[in-house]
């Protein structure tokens, strides 16, 4: 039988853990404790989680949020602790503070768990629900975590079938949920280069736009580039066409108008854009997961040109 935890038991705790901080502060001006939202972080059996805590700490500095931790241990049974995470701004004299709440449980209490997070979502805040691992958005068991939330993030990325995963978060902006995807979020500095094509006059009178992609299938962001592409020229005609073998990625893309356009990805941070004989290249920022992550925290109401690709 699964042992119930009391939210008015972490709460206490949590009470505790300040009084204890501020006790054994160190700095002339103690512990501020911050707090703009919550964020509850779901994760799948074996996550690292010190790598998570790190994460968590990270974000914190520019997202103080009470983090809501909640691992999958593939076993009954439920087990929670608290934590804090405190840093001192830079030329500051005073820490600044947010705290945490680590839930450990079964696939088969979620519907407890959602019971349990609700009294320790901070009251007239965002609550935003991070689905950190794949089966957290495919599987119906998290759904009674998605109405706790205002905001929902996944991340594709390591989806086996894109097209199922693609599928999956259509299938949740269906039922009206607000949700976010890295893989579209990691899209924004291409989507930025092919703008500024259009703005300056070099991609003009485009009647084809060609997308490559390697691998036995393309990326989740492969498709929905190919979806921004099709609403972007809605004159041309938009393929998503496979070359070459080896890991997914996107390996060009040739725009045909006035003059061809190709695009192309040497390494990681650089695009290279030939067209009339020149080329030029473009820095593309390394996008970890903690930019990800930052990015979309900073944004906690509807991303419209997202939501057209979804459609």
């Amino acid at each position: 039988m699964a042992v119930l935890i009391e939210p008015e038991k972490i709460l206490k705790d949590l009470r505790n853990l300040w009084i204890d901080l501020g006790r054994d502060a160190d700095v002339p001006g103690g512990i501020l404790r911050a707090c703009g939202m919550t964020l509850v972080v779901v994760t799948d059996t074996g996550a690292d989680m010190e790598e998570l805590r790190h994460l968590l700490g990270v974000l914190m500095h520019n997202h103080p949020a009470r983090a809501i931790v909640l691992r999958l241990d593939g076993k009954s049974g439920l087990n929670a602790g608290v934590f804090s995470q405190c840093w001192m701004p830079f030329g500051k004299h005073r820490q600044i503070g947010a705290e945490g709440v680590e839930i450990t449980a079964g696939v088969t209490e979620l519907t407890h768990v959602a019971q349990l997070l609700l009294p320790l979502i901070v009251s007239d805040l965002p609550a935003v629900l991070w689905c950190r691992g794949p089966r957290v958005f495919l599987d119906d068991a998290f759904a009674p975590l998605l109405p706790l939330v205002q905001k929902i993030i996944v991340d594709s990325t390591t989806v086996s079938d894109p097209y199922a995963a693609v599928a999956a978060v259509r299938d949740l902006r269906k039922q009206g949920r607000l949700v976010a995807d890295l893989s579209w979020t990691k899209l924004t500095g291409l989507r930025e280069l092919i703008a500024s094509l259009f703005d300056e006059g070099t991609a003009a009178g485009i009647q084809s736009a060609r997308i490559f992609y390697g691998g036995d299938a393309p990326t989740v962001s492969g498709i929905y580039f190919h979806a921004w592409m099709e609403r972007a020229l809605p004159g041309a005609r938009v393929t998503l066409e496979h070359r070459g073998e080896g890991t997914r990625s996107l390996r060009s893309i040739v725009l045909s108008g006035d003059c061809e356009v190709t695009l192309t990805r040497p390494d990681k941070s650089t695009m290279e854009v030939h067209c009339g004989g020149r080329m030029r290249r473009s820095r593309m920022l390394l996008l970890s997961e903690e930019i990800l992550m930052s990015e979309e925290l900073s944004i906690l109401g509807p991303d419209p040109v997202f939501d057209k690709v979804l459609a």
